[in-house]
């Protein structure tokens, strides 16, 4: 993880997002890292659909002990990326590593996409160690009431439509049915996991920025569809100038759309 000082840390993560990502990805992306900086991460680590690596690029200093994905697509561009010790093509539900194997097991915005969840909850518990932590974000399901264009269809009285673009928005992320917090506690704690840490963070303003400026992210997408990964060019000053204006979402602390977990799996 990088060091950095805690009061500077949103500010870094978002610059950092900033030159990899549009600016949609990087204020829901740079509010996650903010709430990684703060929980323990001991090695060995899994990150458990690590995709192309664009998370460890940004927030890891030292290469992540293993990554796993379903994608082999992915895998390949994360090895370019050189962040990851060991990739693996694998399923989280049937996850290829031997009982009590990791410390930590990490993972950013996966799990909403995943079906049969409790299977997932299940592997990561198995291949954990005795007081080892799964840390984790995702989406729940306040992020597709607090987008922008279909509760905004909704209130102009084109309900069908603001109900299209919600499930369209859900199907083109890949998006299982989203659970509220509560649902996601039953799965957690199912698969025998304490909660250390809960809390809802990614405010409704950024859920609404997101979806607002998704437009601009069509570049970097089709880069990501040509060569495998998001590419941004951005000048300093347009840099500059988005933190300016945006940073202070980034930094909110109240409850959100999003949920940052510590599941610690019991000695």
């Amino acid at each position: 993880m990088k060091t950095i000082n805690k009061a500077s840390k949103a500010e870094y993560y978002f610059r950092r997002y900033l030159a990899v990502t549009p600016l949609s990805l990087a204020l829901q992306r740079s509010a996650e890292a903010k709430y990684f900086a703060s929980a323990k991460l001991s090695r060995p680590i899994l990150d458990l659909g690590c995709g192309f690596g664009e998370f460890a690029v940004v927030f890891f200093d030292k290469k992540v002990d293993v990554g796993i994905d379903i994608d082999p697509r992915e895998l390949a561009v994360a090895a370019r990326e050189n962040k990851y010790k060991k990739l693996v093509l694998g399923d989280a539900r049937n996850l290829p590593f031997k009982d009590n194997s990791f410390a930590t097991i990490i993972s950013v915005s996966t799990l909403e996409h995943i079906g049969s969840i409790d299977k997932v909850f299940k592997e990561a518990f198995r291949v954990l160690k005795p007081e080892g932590t799964f840390v984790f974000t995702l989406v729940t399901n306040k992020w597709e009431r607090s987008i922008f264009y279909g509760p905004l269809l909704n209130r102009l009285g084109l309900k069908p439509l603001g109900n299209f673009y919600t499930f369209m928005f859900n199907k083109i992320f890949k998006h299982k049915p989203l659970k509220s917090t509560r649902q996601w506690e039953r799965h957690i704690k199912k698969a025998g996991f304490k909660i250390n840490v809960e809390k809802e963070m990614v405010s409704s303003r950024i859920a609404l920025l997101f979806d607002l400026f998704l437009i601009t992210a069509w570049p970097a997408q089709l880069m990501k569809f040509i060569f495998g990964k998001r590419m941004v060019w951005r000048p300093k000053f347009a840099t500059d100038l988005l933190t300016k204006l945006f940073l202070r979402y980034v930094e909110e602390e109240e409850r959100g759309t999003n949920l940052f977990v510590v599941a610690r799996k019991p000695a």
